[in-house]
């Protein structure tokens, strides 16, 4: 099997094996409140901890301080002993008194009297000979020679050791021998009460905290719920958005986050309001992309029925032709005459095209004055029956403004053309030159006609649109100099392209037309 069949066959294997969804994490509120949960145990043991260990180091300090009262008052007790037990010795051969009726035998006399306290402990070495026990349940119990090697090992230094007894515990001992040098003494303190106390300061500190991090734990959930719960309101929005059909022709408008999930100054009024701001820019972007497929769809078939009349006659001319049944100058001269219509209507359209892609004009500075005045020598000689006049102010030399010769020749020729073809003869149209202010210059072309109609005031600058019946086409009613409804809409997207706009002021007493363009500050 080569190396590219297994490659092929590894791949097929692991686009057929079954995709292993990722595993869902735990919930934003869940992971907090863990954490805190957490934080706070830690926190809390380390209190406890620290607790224990002060209340250990102070109850160590109290036994050591009341320790270091029992050697003082237990040495002299002892150095006293020491000495009658000498003189005594001097007289019977003994350096060591024997036992008294009242003292236990092996133990440290004075251990079991009155006033021994539970787990007081006691070593005294004189001579040699040594005696040492333990108060355990009020009982003085002697010390095997195992527990008082442990003993003998304190250092004398007067400082409180902690040693371990094999069976009586653990203990604080304080060590020191006596002034006359012969005499050892070991006193110490259970440590059980000390260890039981601490035990118990730590067991039950740890059960609070382990009572305090749960209630903790549940009381922040509840509480990350509510506050999150506008979170899940503005998710559940963007889901329901998300499942729409945006390819539908028919765009509904849109869900947006309830006023309550947008409270002011918190992150989840934030991320609602961003949503909101979102699904109005994404709303507003696919109305606009409706309506340019709409402007698309009617652009196309406007075009196309407007290029139909003159392809359907020139291929009927061309029939006719064809069968010698119209003489050949007539059907040569009318073809022409539809080709012609048909070049212009093409040209208007690709130029149009060309500004909706954004390919925007050069402006330069050009000065508007001789442009009007040749448009309107050229509008008199199209239109001889309208009475055609100029209103050019007095302007200051810098009259300059920002465009294209040529798109300005268009504009200034599309307008008159309007305002020829759909005026009846005798109107009077006025093409004026005005700088309306510092910074832009105004040209003009109104007319004393019947004024366009209201229904078509407010679409006048689409495409293919049409003036009304009223406002005749051609005053000679020929073929072919009708309009084709895309002059005013490349006034208006010229004038665009130049970063100027276009005005329109109508009535039954005529219609003015402004082009207002940047003016061209000289220094």
């Amino acid at each position: 099997m080569s190396s590219r069949a297994r490659s092929h066959a590894a791949i097929a294997a692991t686009s057929s094996a079954p995709l292993v969804p990722p595993r869902r994490r735990r919930s934003l509120s869940w992971r907090v409140s863990l954490f805190v949960a957490l934080v706070v145990t830690v926190a809390l043991v380390l209190m406890v901890a620290a607790s224990g260990l002060l209340m250990r180091q102070w109850m160590l300090s109290q036994t050591d301080a009341d320790l270091q009262d029992r050697l003082r008052h237990i040495t002299m007790q002892t150095q006293r002993r020491a000495g009658s037990g000498d003189a005594s010795g001097a007289q019977s051969g003994s350096t060591v008194r024997p036992p008294t009726p009242q003292t236990t035998p092996g133990v440290p006399p004075g251990l079991d009297g009155p006033g021994s306290d539970e787990g007081s402990l006691q070593l005294i070495e004189v001579a040699g000979e040594t005696t040492a026990g333990v108060v355990r349940d009020f009982t003085v119990i002697p010390l095997d020679e195992g527990e008082k090697e442990v003993l003998r090992a304190v250092a004398t230094d007067g400082s409180a050791h902690t040693v371990s007894l094999p069976d009586a515990g653990r203990f604080r001992v304080v060590a020191a021998t006596v002034s006359t040098g012969d005499a050892r003494l070991v006193i110490g303190q259970s440590l059980s009460r000390t260890d039981t106390t601490i035990g118990t300061l730590m067991w039950v500190g740890s059960l609070l905290a382990l009572v305090i991090a749960g209630a903790v734990a549940l009381t922040g959930r509840r509480w990350l719920n509510r506050e999150l719960a506008p979170l899940g309101r503005v998710a559940a929005t963007a889901r329901r958005i998300g499942a729409l059909d945006l390819n539908s022709a028919r765009l509904e408008p849109f869900e947006r986050v309830a006023p309550e999930a947008m409270e002011a100054g918190t992150e989840v009024g934030d991320v609602a309001q961003a949503l909101n701001t979102m699904i109005d820019n994404v709303e507003s972007a696919l109305r606009e992309r409706t309506r340019s497929e709409n402007r698309l769809r009617q652009f196309v078939a406007d075009a196309s029925h407007e290029l139909r009349t003159p392809l359907a006659s020139i291929q009927g001319y061309a029939q006719l032709l064809q069968r010698d049944s119209v003489e050949p100058e007539l059907a040569l001269s009318r073809i022409g005459s539809e080709t012609r219509r048909m070049s212009a209507l093409v040209e208007d359209m690709l130029l149009l095209a060309r500004l909706d892609a954004g390919r925007e004009l050069q402006p330069v500075p050009v000065d508007p004055v001789p442009l009007v005045v040749d448009a309107v020598s050229d509008a008199h000689a199209a239109g001889p029956d309208h009475l055609w006049s100029l209103d050019i102010d007095e302007v200051p030399a810098n009259c300059m403004v920002r465009g294209d010769e040529f798109a300005l020749r268009q504009v200034l020729a599309n307008l008159l053309s309007n305002a020829r073809v759909h005026t009846p003869g005798g109107t009077r149209v006025v093409v004026g030159v005005h700088a309306s202010s510092p910074g832009e210059v105004c040209l003009s072309v109104a007319d004393d006609g019947p004024g366009i109609p209201e229904q078509l005031q407010t679409t006048i600058f689409d495409r293919f649109v049409r003036g009304d019946t009223s406002r005749t086409r051609s005053a000679s009613g020929s073929k072919g100099t009708g309009s084709s409804g895309l002059g005013l809409s490349i006034v208006s997207s010229i004038a665009s392209s130049l970063g100027g706009r276009v005005e329109m002021d109508t009535s039954e007493a005529g219609t003015t037309f402004r082009v207002v363009l940047p003016r061209v500050q000289q220094v």
